[in-house]
């Protein structure tokens, strides 16, 4: 698979290797991201490719963070995403790429996503019962939005089939394990129960119901290596922000192409109301997208 940033084959990188793949990353990235900002200041401060890992992994300051995401990060923005079995599996250039483009995910009940889960029925009012209904889920991190989904359209009526796609391979590989990465807000939700179990071993699992619906897979929606769909619906959602420009276009373009013809594409809050993301907006007009509700991220194609 071709990457707009490959991964070089390096296991044990110095610390100027790790600097410039994190210069090639934050070139197609929004030059004023603090998330930028934030990691090339603990390049400054560090030593070597020893220290800067051991400070993208701060457990403290990780703590810190996820109970108040207000907080600056430290180096820390990646981790706080995951947990430490999925971060022993990524390679330290993969570390510093969480770090950039963020493996941020909640269930969607539980967090941004909530208007969109609670209008999912409405929106796909009219699609037929007894057919095949497709999303893609992009980016899929490590797999809440794509079990979400599933949960929704199963809430719907639809017999639905996601496929949740990821550049980060330990995500994707995070994200078929069905294991979920802790958050507390994970059972927020009176059904959860019907989508989410608890091991005696401790981790909440997603049920078979759900996962015999989902699949995971690896992608790029920068150089477009992405499933060629159609679909009747994608989200890609926590992702345009991160860029701007001519990588921002080129992101919105590969996602939407993947969109059938009358199809749905799910945006975020971000998206619809940012000035930065006004780019977005022209596109999906041009393209003959409209808005389908006013208080969810919901956009159709006009087929």
């Amino acid at each position: 698979m071709q990457h707009a940033w490959p991964i070089p084959d390096n296991p044990t990188p110095n610390l100027d290797d790790l600097r410039r793949f994190a210069e090639t990353v934050a070139a197609d990235l929004d030059p004023d991201s603090r998330y930028i900002r934030e990691l090339f200041a603990v390049f400054d401060e560090v030593q070597s490719a020893a220290d800067l890992l051991a400070r993208l992994a701060d457990a403290d300051a990780t703590s810190s963070f996820q109970r108040d995401g207000s907080v600056a990060s430290h180096g820390e923005r990646g981790f706080s995403w995951v947990d430490p079995l999925t971060w022993t599996e990524m390679c330290p250039f993969e570390r510093v790429l969480s770090n950039l483009l963020t493996g941020e995910t909640r269930m969607m009940w539980s967090g941004e996503g909530a208007a969109e889960f609670q209008r999912f029925a409405e929106v796909t009012a009219a699609h037929p019962r007894d057919e095949l209904f497709r999303v893609a889920s992009i980016p899929c991190s490590t797999g809440k939005e794509a079990f979400s989904l599933v949960a929704a359209g199963l809430e719907a009526g639809l017999d639905v089939q996601v496929t949740g796609v990821d550049r980060q391979p330990a995500y994707v590989e995070r994200a078929r394990s069905g294991r979920l990465v802790l958050h507390g807000r994970d059972w927020d939700y009176p059904q959860a129960g019907s989508y989410l179990q608890r091991t005696p071993e401790g981790p909440t699992v997603i049920t078979e119901a759900v996962r015999m619906r989902v699949r995971f897979e690896q992608g790029d929606v920068l150089t477009g290596e992405l499933p060629a769909g159609p679909f009747d619906l994608v989200s890609c959602r926590n992702l345009l922000g991160y860029f701007r420009g001519e990588s921002l276009r080129r992101a919105w373009t590969n996602v939407a192409a993947r969109v059938k013809p009358g199809g749905l594409l799910l945006h975020d809050g971000f998206v619809c109301g940012s000035d930065e993301m006004a780019p977005v907006r022209e596109l999906l007009a041009e393209q003959g997208y409209t808005r389908v509700v006013d208080d969810a991220s919901f956009f159709r194609h006009g087929g």
